[in-house]
């Protein structure tokens, strides 16, 4: 089957797949990861798009040439992800209007697995814009397209929402240097019980190592402040829980970034280990780091999330699961 080369699990090129709107075209894979392959595809009328399918390695199998169905065993796992799947979905289409986030034009299930489709975002991940300016973003090009993607986060966490994934590959550089938001594979209502999430490494703030710890608007405000520091200085950020005892992030300025002491004050505030020493909030980075900021570039800063927890909460519970802090 054409395209199953590389991807041996994968669509057919050319094949057909029924939406809610409409049929669509496959066409090249563009990526496959633990739980989906993403496909480049054509709407009727040559529109391009992308599709992402949900296709968990670990427990799915391709039936028929199309079909997907949970291995033996795996029923109930395979199920309770593609209710996760099918969440984000939903909560894409809810996020449509924003600006920073990307469009998702069509969500439905076939084929026994599921589907969501997406604008065909023509850009680059954050981290692939770094190496292809020889490994770092400069301050000046990187911190003016920012500034609307943390005016949009403030928006979707007044919704409820946190997106809990973002890095340096979950927010591309679009052709027109804007920034856009993607896979939201990760994102909860703030009232939500589930706080599952497959961490990375130097991204994830420690209350996240904790599925029983709160979560809110300053556990995405940790995550966009370390990719902020590894996209102006190269350097990957330490593991959260790492720096519980003994905290050694550097400076930006310190690592030969061109920042002024508030912007880098305002990241590494950002970035506090204990949620809460921690900026609260998209709409309080946004005026620590830009001190030009118009009242309405930026929302109000009023808590919209849980209260963040102690310090020694975290201690106690991180020493009993193994991830160090006493």
């Amino acid at each position: 089957m054409a395209g199953q080369e590389e991807y041996g699990s994968a669509l057919a090129q050319g094949s057909e797949l029924q939406g809610s709107g409409g049929s669509y075209r496959i066409g090249r894979v563009l990526g496959q990861g633990g739980f989906g392959i993403t496909y480049a595809a054509t709407y009727p009328g040559g529109k391009r798009v992308a599709i992402k399918e949900y296709f968990p390695m670990h427990c799915a199998q391709r039936t028929d040439g199309a079909g997907v169905s949970p291995r033996a065993g795996w029923e109930e796992d395979y199920a309770q992800r593609l209710r996760r799947f099918s969440e984000e979905g939903r909560t894409l289409l809810a996020l449509e209007a924003i600006p920073s986030v990307v469009r998702a034009l069509d969500a439905f299930e076939a084929n026994g697995t599921g589907y969501l489709v997406m604008e065909f975002l023509d850009g680059l991940p954050l981290y692939r814009k770094a190496e292809a300016l020889g490994g770092r973003i400069p301050p000046e090009e990187l911190l003016p397209r920012v500034k609307p993607l943390l005016k949009d986060l403030e928006t979707i966490h007044r919704l409820g929402l946190i997106h809990r994934d973002i890095t340096p590959d979950n927010v591309m550089w679009m052709p027109d240097g804007t920034l856009k938001l993607i896979d939201f594979g990760s994102a909860r209502a703030m009232s939500s019980q589930s706080k599952t999430v497959l961490l990375k490494q130097g991204y994830a703030p420690v209350e996240q190592y904790i599925t029983s710890s709160e979560q809110g608007p300053y556990t995405d405000v940790y995550a966009l402040s370390a990719t902020i520091y590894y996209l102006l200085s190269g350097v990957q950020p330490p593991v959260a829980t790492e720096r519980l005892d003994d905290d050694g992030l550097r400076s930006l300025i310190s690592l030969g970034v061109a920042l002024t002491p508030e912007e880098d004050a305002a990241i590494l505030h950002g970035m506090a280990v204990q949620p809460q020493r921690r900026t609260q909030s998209a709409a309080e980075l946004a005026r620590e780091l830009y001190r030009d900021a118009e009242p309405a570039d930026v929302t109000d800063d009023t808590p919209v999330g849980p209260t963040p927890p102690k310090q020694s909460f975290f201690r106690r519970l991180l020493a009993f699961f193994g991830f160090g802090g006493r």
